[in-house]
């Protein structure tokens, strides 16, 4: 039924969209608020729990710690690692089919603000064998709103920005996306093109391809 390639890249953000990390992201940065003293994010506070969601740790500590602890807080960071809370990181159900069968799209990339802990959380959840490519924040000199994650992994696989798609679920991976010339379909996002789970996303491409999201292609071209 899907035999035609719409895009040759999808590119998938990887918390919010891949996975449900929103308990181990706060257990992982309360840890390091506690080592220094700081108050820790309460799970009812959800702008803060969303901007330690979806910054990457260099971002957090530099919102959030004071700038005498940031060093040291950079340091804790990077000897304390993620593999304590990987466990309590969750798949988002129905990615494994559609990154199985891959309708509408050739290859698959995925491009976020995590840094080391990116394999490790995907091979986790069983998705690392499923994607062709992994950038992360230490892959590229900035991370996400800006577009360098998205023209990397377009660039690895082989894809030209137009031919490529990103599926995020923050504001900030659409600004990415627009940067970078890449179409780009929400996940649980307010604002359209958007998908409520994987399993809409082969048609959400092929309305993409054909222009039928909102009037226009966002932020980018279509495979024709």
């Amino acid at each position: 039924m899907w035999e035609k390639v719409f895009f040759r890249v999808l590119i998938l953000d990887c918390d919010g969209v891949l996975i449900r990390s929103e308990r181990a992201n706060l257990a992982y940065y309360n840890h390091l608020f506690r080592a220094f003293g700081l108050p820790e994010v309460a799970e009812s506070d959800r702008e803060r729990v969303r901007r330690l969601h979806t910054l990457s740790t260099p971002q957090v500590i530099e919102a959030f710690f004071p700038p005498e602890l940031r060093a040291r807080a950079r340091e804790l960071a990077d000897s304390t690692g993620y593999a304590p809370f990987v466990s309590m990181v969750e798949p988002e159900p129905g990615w494994h089919e559609v990154l199985a069968a891959r309708p509408g799209f050739e290859r698959v990339a995925v491009a976020t603000n995590r840094g080391a802990s990116a394999r490790a959380v995907l091979e986790a959840v069983g998705l690392l064998s499923l994607v062709d490519e992994v950038v992360t924040v230490r892959d590229v000199r900035r991370p996400k709103p800006h577009p360098d994650m998205l023209l990397r992994a377009a660039e690895r696989l082989g894809a030209a920005p137009g031919e490529s798609v990103y599926v995020g679920d923050a504001e900030l991976d659409r600004s990415a996306a627009c940067s970078a010339g890449v179409a780009f379909v929400g996940y649980r996002t307010p604002v359209p093109p958007s998908i409520r789970s994987p399993g809409e996303l082969p048609q959400a491409l092929e309305a993409l391809a054909r222009g039928h999201a909102s009037g226009t292609l966002p932020c980018g071209s279509a495979v024709s």
